[in-house]
């Protein structure tokens, strides 16, 4: 199955829209592909009609015993009120983030105002790269991220016992994003054997990485997922959504 099961729009802190990306992954063939802003459900709450080959999810964040912070995917979530709750906060958040941080870097009051809101932010992004680059629109959200990160956002993130929980009363799929970048936790096997699958294909994952998270996910019955994490800045990704990863079926399975 063609797949990418972790994407991020510009309610968050990606660069394309909803509909753009969901174009994009037409065009190139995806069989599944999920949107899974940081935090929140309104970007793909967004599309009047989502296609049935289009998964809605989330990426959110936690925290671990060690107070490192984790993020959890969760695949065909539903909007239940604690979650729609919990990405409403977030939702508004990051409007005052992108705001905050677009007048930081421009000086533009009309350019913020137009961050501000998911629905014209594209616009303002594509002034800024246009003037001085997408290195400035990234530098709009890092700023605004930071501001806001320990009062606003970081007080926001459950534990993760309780970030699992919440996905599944949402009746979401939970599997633990990017396991590499935190492979030092030390409740990292009790959150494997809790999550329904491992992110084993990941852009920051070396191919003997991916051989370790597939051996701890396979000792685990887990199901094996894979993603660009596309976010559309720098590198390859800045020219758009690249091929889907091909994935056997069984591997997206419960065995």
């Amino acid at each position: 199955m063609r797949v990418g099961l972790h994407n991020h729009t510009c309610f968050s802190d990606g660069r394309l829209s909803p509909s753009e990306l969901i174009a994009q992954a037409e065009k190139l063939g995806y069989e599944r592909f999920a949107i899974t802003d940081h935090n929140l459900l309104s970007g793909w709450q967004s599309v009047r009609t989502l296609p049935n080959w289009v998964v809605p999810g989330i990426e959110l964040s936690a925290l671990t015993e060690n107070g490192t912070e984790i993020h959890l995917l969760g695949l065909d979530v539903k909007p239940k009120a604690d979650l729609l709750a919990h990405s409403q906060y977030f939702t508004e958040a990051y409007s005052d983030l992108w705001q905050e941080g677009v007048f930081i870097v421009t000086g533009d009051g009309q350019l913020a105002a137009l961050a501000r809101n998911p629905l014209t932010r594209t616009q303002a992004v594509d002034q800024i790269c246009e003037r001085a680059g997408a290195k400035e629109a990234v530098r709009a959200w890092s700023i605004g991220h930071r501001h806001l990160y320990t009062d606003r956002l970081r007080s926001k993130m459950p534990f993760w016992k309780d970030a699992i929980a919440l996905l599944h009363r949402s009746q979401a799929t939970v599997g633990l994003a990017h396991p590499q970048r935190y492979p030092s936790l030390p409740d990292m096997a009790a959150i494997l054997d809790a999550v329904d699958a491992v992110e084993v294909i990941h852009p920051t994952h070396s191919l003997e990485q991916q051989h370790y998270w597939s051996q701890e996910a396979v000792q685990r019955d887990k199901q094996l997922w894979g993603s660009h994490d596309f976010h559309g800045w720098s590198g390859e990704q800045a020219d758009g959504l690249l091929e889907p990863i091909q994935l056997e079926i069984e591997t997206l399975c419960n065995r």
